[in-house]
Order: C-alpha cells, then sequence, then structure tokens
C-alpha cells in the first residue's frame, strides 16, 4: 500500500476510533440518528464531555507510545504510517472536541 494512502486510512480510523472513545454511549444508542444532536456526545456537561477526552486521549497516547517502542512489524510495510496516522487522527479529533466544548462552556450562562 502506498504510505500516504496508509497515513491517510490510518488517520481517518483514528478520528472515528476516538469519537466512539469519548462517546460510546451515545453512538449504541440510535437517537442520534433519529432523535436530536448532542453536541455533548452524551455526556451531562461540557465538563464532562472535556473530561472524558481527556481521559480517553491519555490513554491512547500512552497505547500508542507502547506500539511506537515496540518497533516494526515483519508482516506490515511502513508500520510507522499506522502509528503516525492513528496518532495525527486523534490529536486532531481531540483538539476539535476540545476547542468546542471549551467555547459552549465558555458562552454558557452558571
Amino acid at each position: 500500500m502506498h504510505p500516504l494512502l496508509q497515513f491517510l486510512l490510518s488517520a481517518l480510523a483514528g478520528v472515528v476510533f476516538l469519537h466512539y472513545l469519548v462517546a460510546r454511549d451515545y453512538w449504541r444508542g440510535f437517537g442520534w440518528m433519529i432523535g436530536r444532536w448532542d453536541p455533548n456526545l452524551g455526556h451531562a456537561s461540557e465538563d464532562a464531555l472535556i473530561t472524558s477526552a481527556h481521559r480517553m486521549m491519555a490513554l491512547m497516547g500512552a497505547l500508542l507510545l507502547g506500539w511506537a517502542i515496540a518497533g516494526p512489524s515483519p508482516y506490515r510495510d511502513n508500520w510507522e504510517m499506522e502509528v503516525m496516522g492513528l496518532a495525527a487522527g486523534m490529536l486532531a479529533t481531540y483538539v476539535v472536541i476540545i476547542a468546542r466544548a471549551s467555547v459552549r462552556a465558555a458562552g454558557s450562562p452558571r
């Protein structure tokens, strides 16, 4: 597989995977599909969403670091593209989730 395609597909997988981990209870139900969209992805508040995103990103960062330290796989060419793609996709998703939740939290009256 071409390294750029491998990187982009891994980045897309990182986006989907972090979204699933942060809001897995919200995605399991079909309320998001047939009901009203919840910007907090099923969490009670923006603070709970930010806390969940922090927790999942720390966990996934540790797992990706372990994968990178483990080294190359004899079965996969350009394995480092997969690690970098997953990390880039998850980091982009993390930044968007935190930025949007922070803007909503700053704009809402307490």
